[in-house]
């Protein structure tokens, strides 16, 4: 990968501290190929959030509700089940957003005391910050604690050549969401992919739009951990 095509992302590891990805995230941060790491902050240790504050890489905290949702821990789950799963959860009031407030919140806190300081940046685990109901929390609580960046997009989700199911139902979602994003002052990056959207990110590289691009990684899922081996 050419180094201006490398210069328009900006490469976040997520799930720090589950499924034994701390290593791999650390040496991929190590060889200059990441650029934030979203830690999971229910299952980080102190001895994990230490090596990564050494670091001195952009740490975000990855907001999750695997225990309200009871689902989330798997590497490969099916967008499909994981979608009705948490359809049946809203609709009959087992998640609200109350009860995601006080989470999220919770998850902060808890940032807060292991890491001595609050984290550079705000997303969730399964991009559940981008449901309308629950993006207005999300951006509250990042203005409330002073975290001026967030994963969102301001230009919008690229959904890849074939158009991945959980990119499609996110697309819809930024389009409701994009008039909250602008009644705030956080920070974001240009576009926002994950590289499981992406069959073939060689041909997706070489038709990227101008402006900055998040691209989201999962280093325990082997094809994301060989393309970033092979095109950073």
């Amino acid at each position: 990968m050419t180094q201006s095509i490398r210069d328009s992302f900006i490469v976040t590891a997520d799930d720090y501290g589950i499924r034994q990805t701390a290593e791999l995230i650390l040496r991929l941060v190590h060889e200059g190929k990441v650029d934030r790491v979203a830690v999971l902050i229910h299952y980080v240790s102190a001895e994990q959030a230490a090596a990564l504050l050494a670091t001195g890489v952009k740490i975000d905290l990855h907001l999750e509700l695997i225990g309200l949702l009871k689902s989330g821990e798997k590497v490969y789950e099916s967008a499909l089940v994981r979608s009705i799963n948490f359809i049946i959860r809203y609709v009959t009031g087992l998640v609200t957003a109350k009860k995601v407030r006080e989470e999220w919140q919770d998850q902060i806190e808890r940032f807060r005391e292991l890491f001595g300081r609050l984290p550079d940046g705000l997303n969730s685990h399964e991009h559940l910050h981008c449901f309308p109901a629950f993006f207005r929390v999300f951006t509250r609580l990042a203005e409330a604690y002073g975290i001026s960046y967030i994963r969102f997009g301001k230009k919008g989700m690229l959904t890849g050549l074939r158009g991945a199911f959980i990119a499609r139902i996110l697309a819809v979602f930024w389009k409701r969401t994009a008039a909250i994003y602008a009644e705030t002052r956080l920070d974001t990056s240009d576009y926002l992919v994950s590289l499981d959207w992406l069959p073939d990110f060689k041909a997706f590289s070489e038709q990227l739009p101008h402006g900055s691009i998040e691209l989201v990684v999962h280093l325990e899922r082997e094809e994301d951990y060989r393309t970033m081996l092979e095109y950073f």
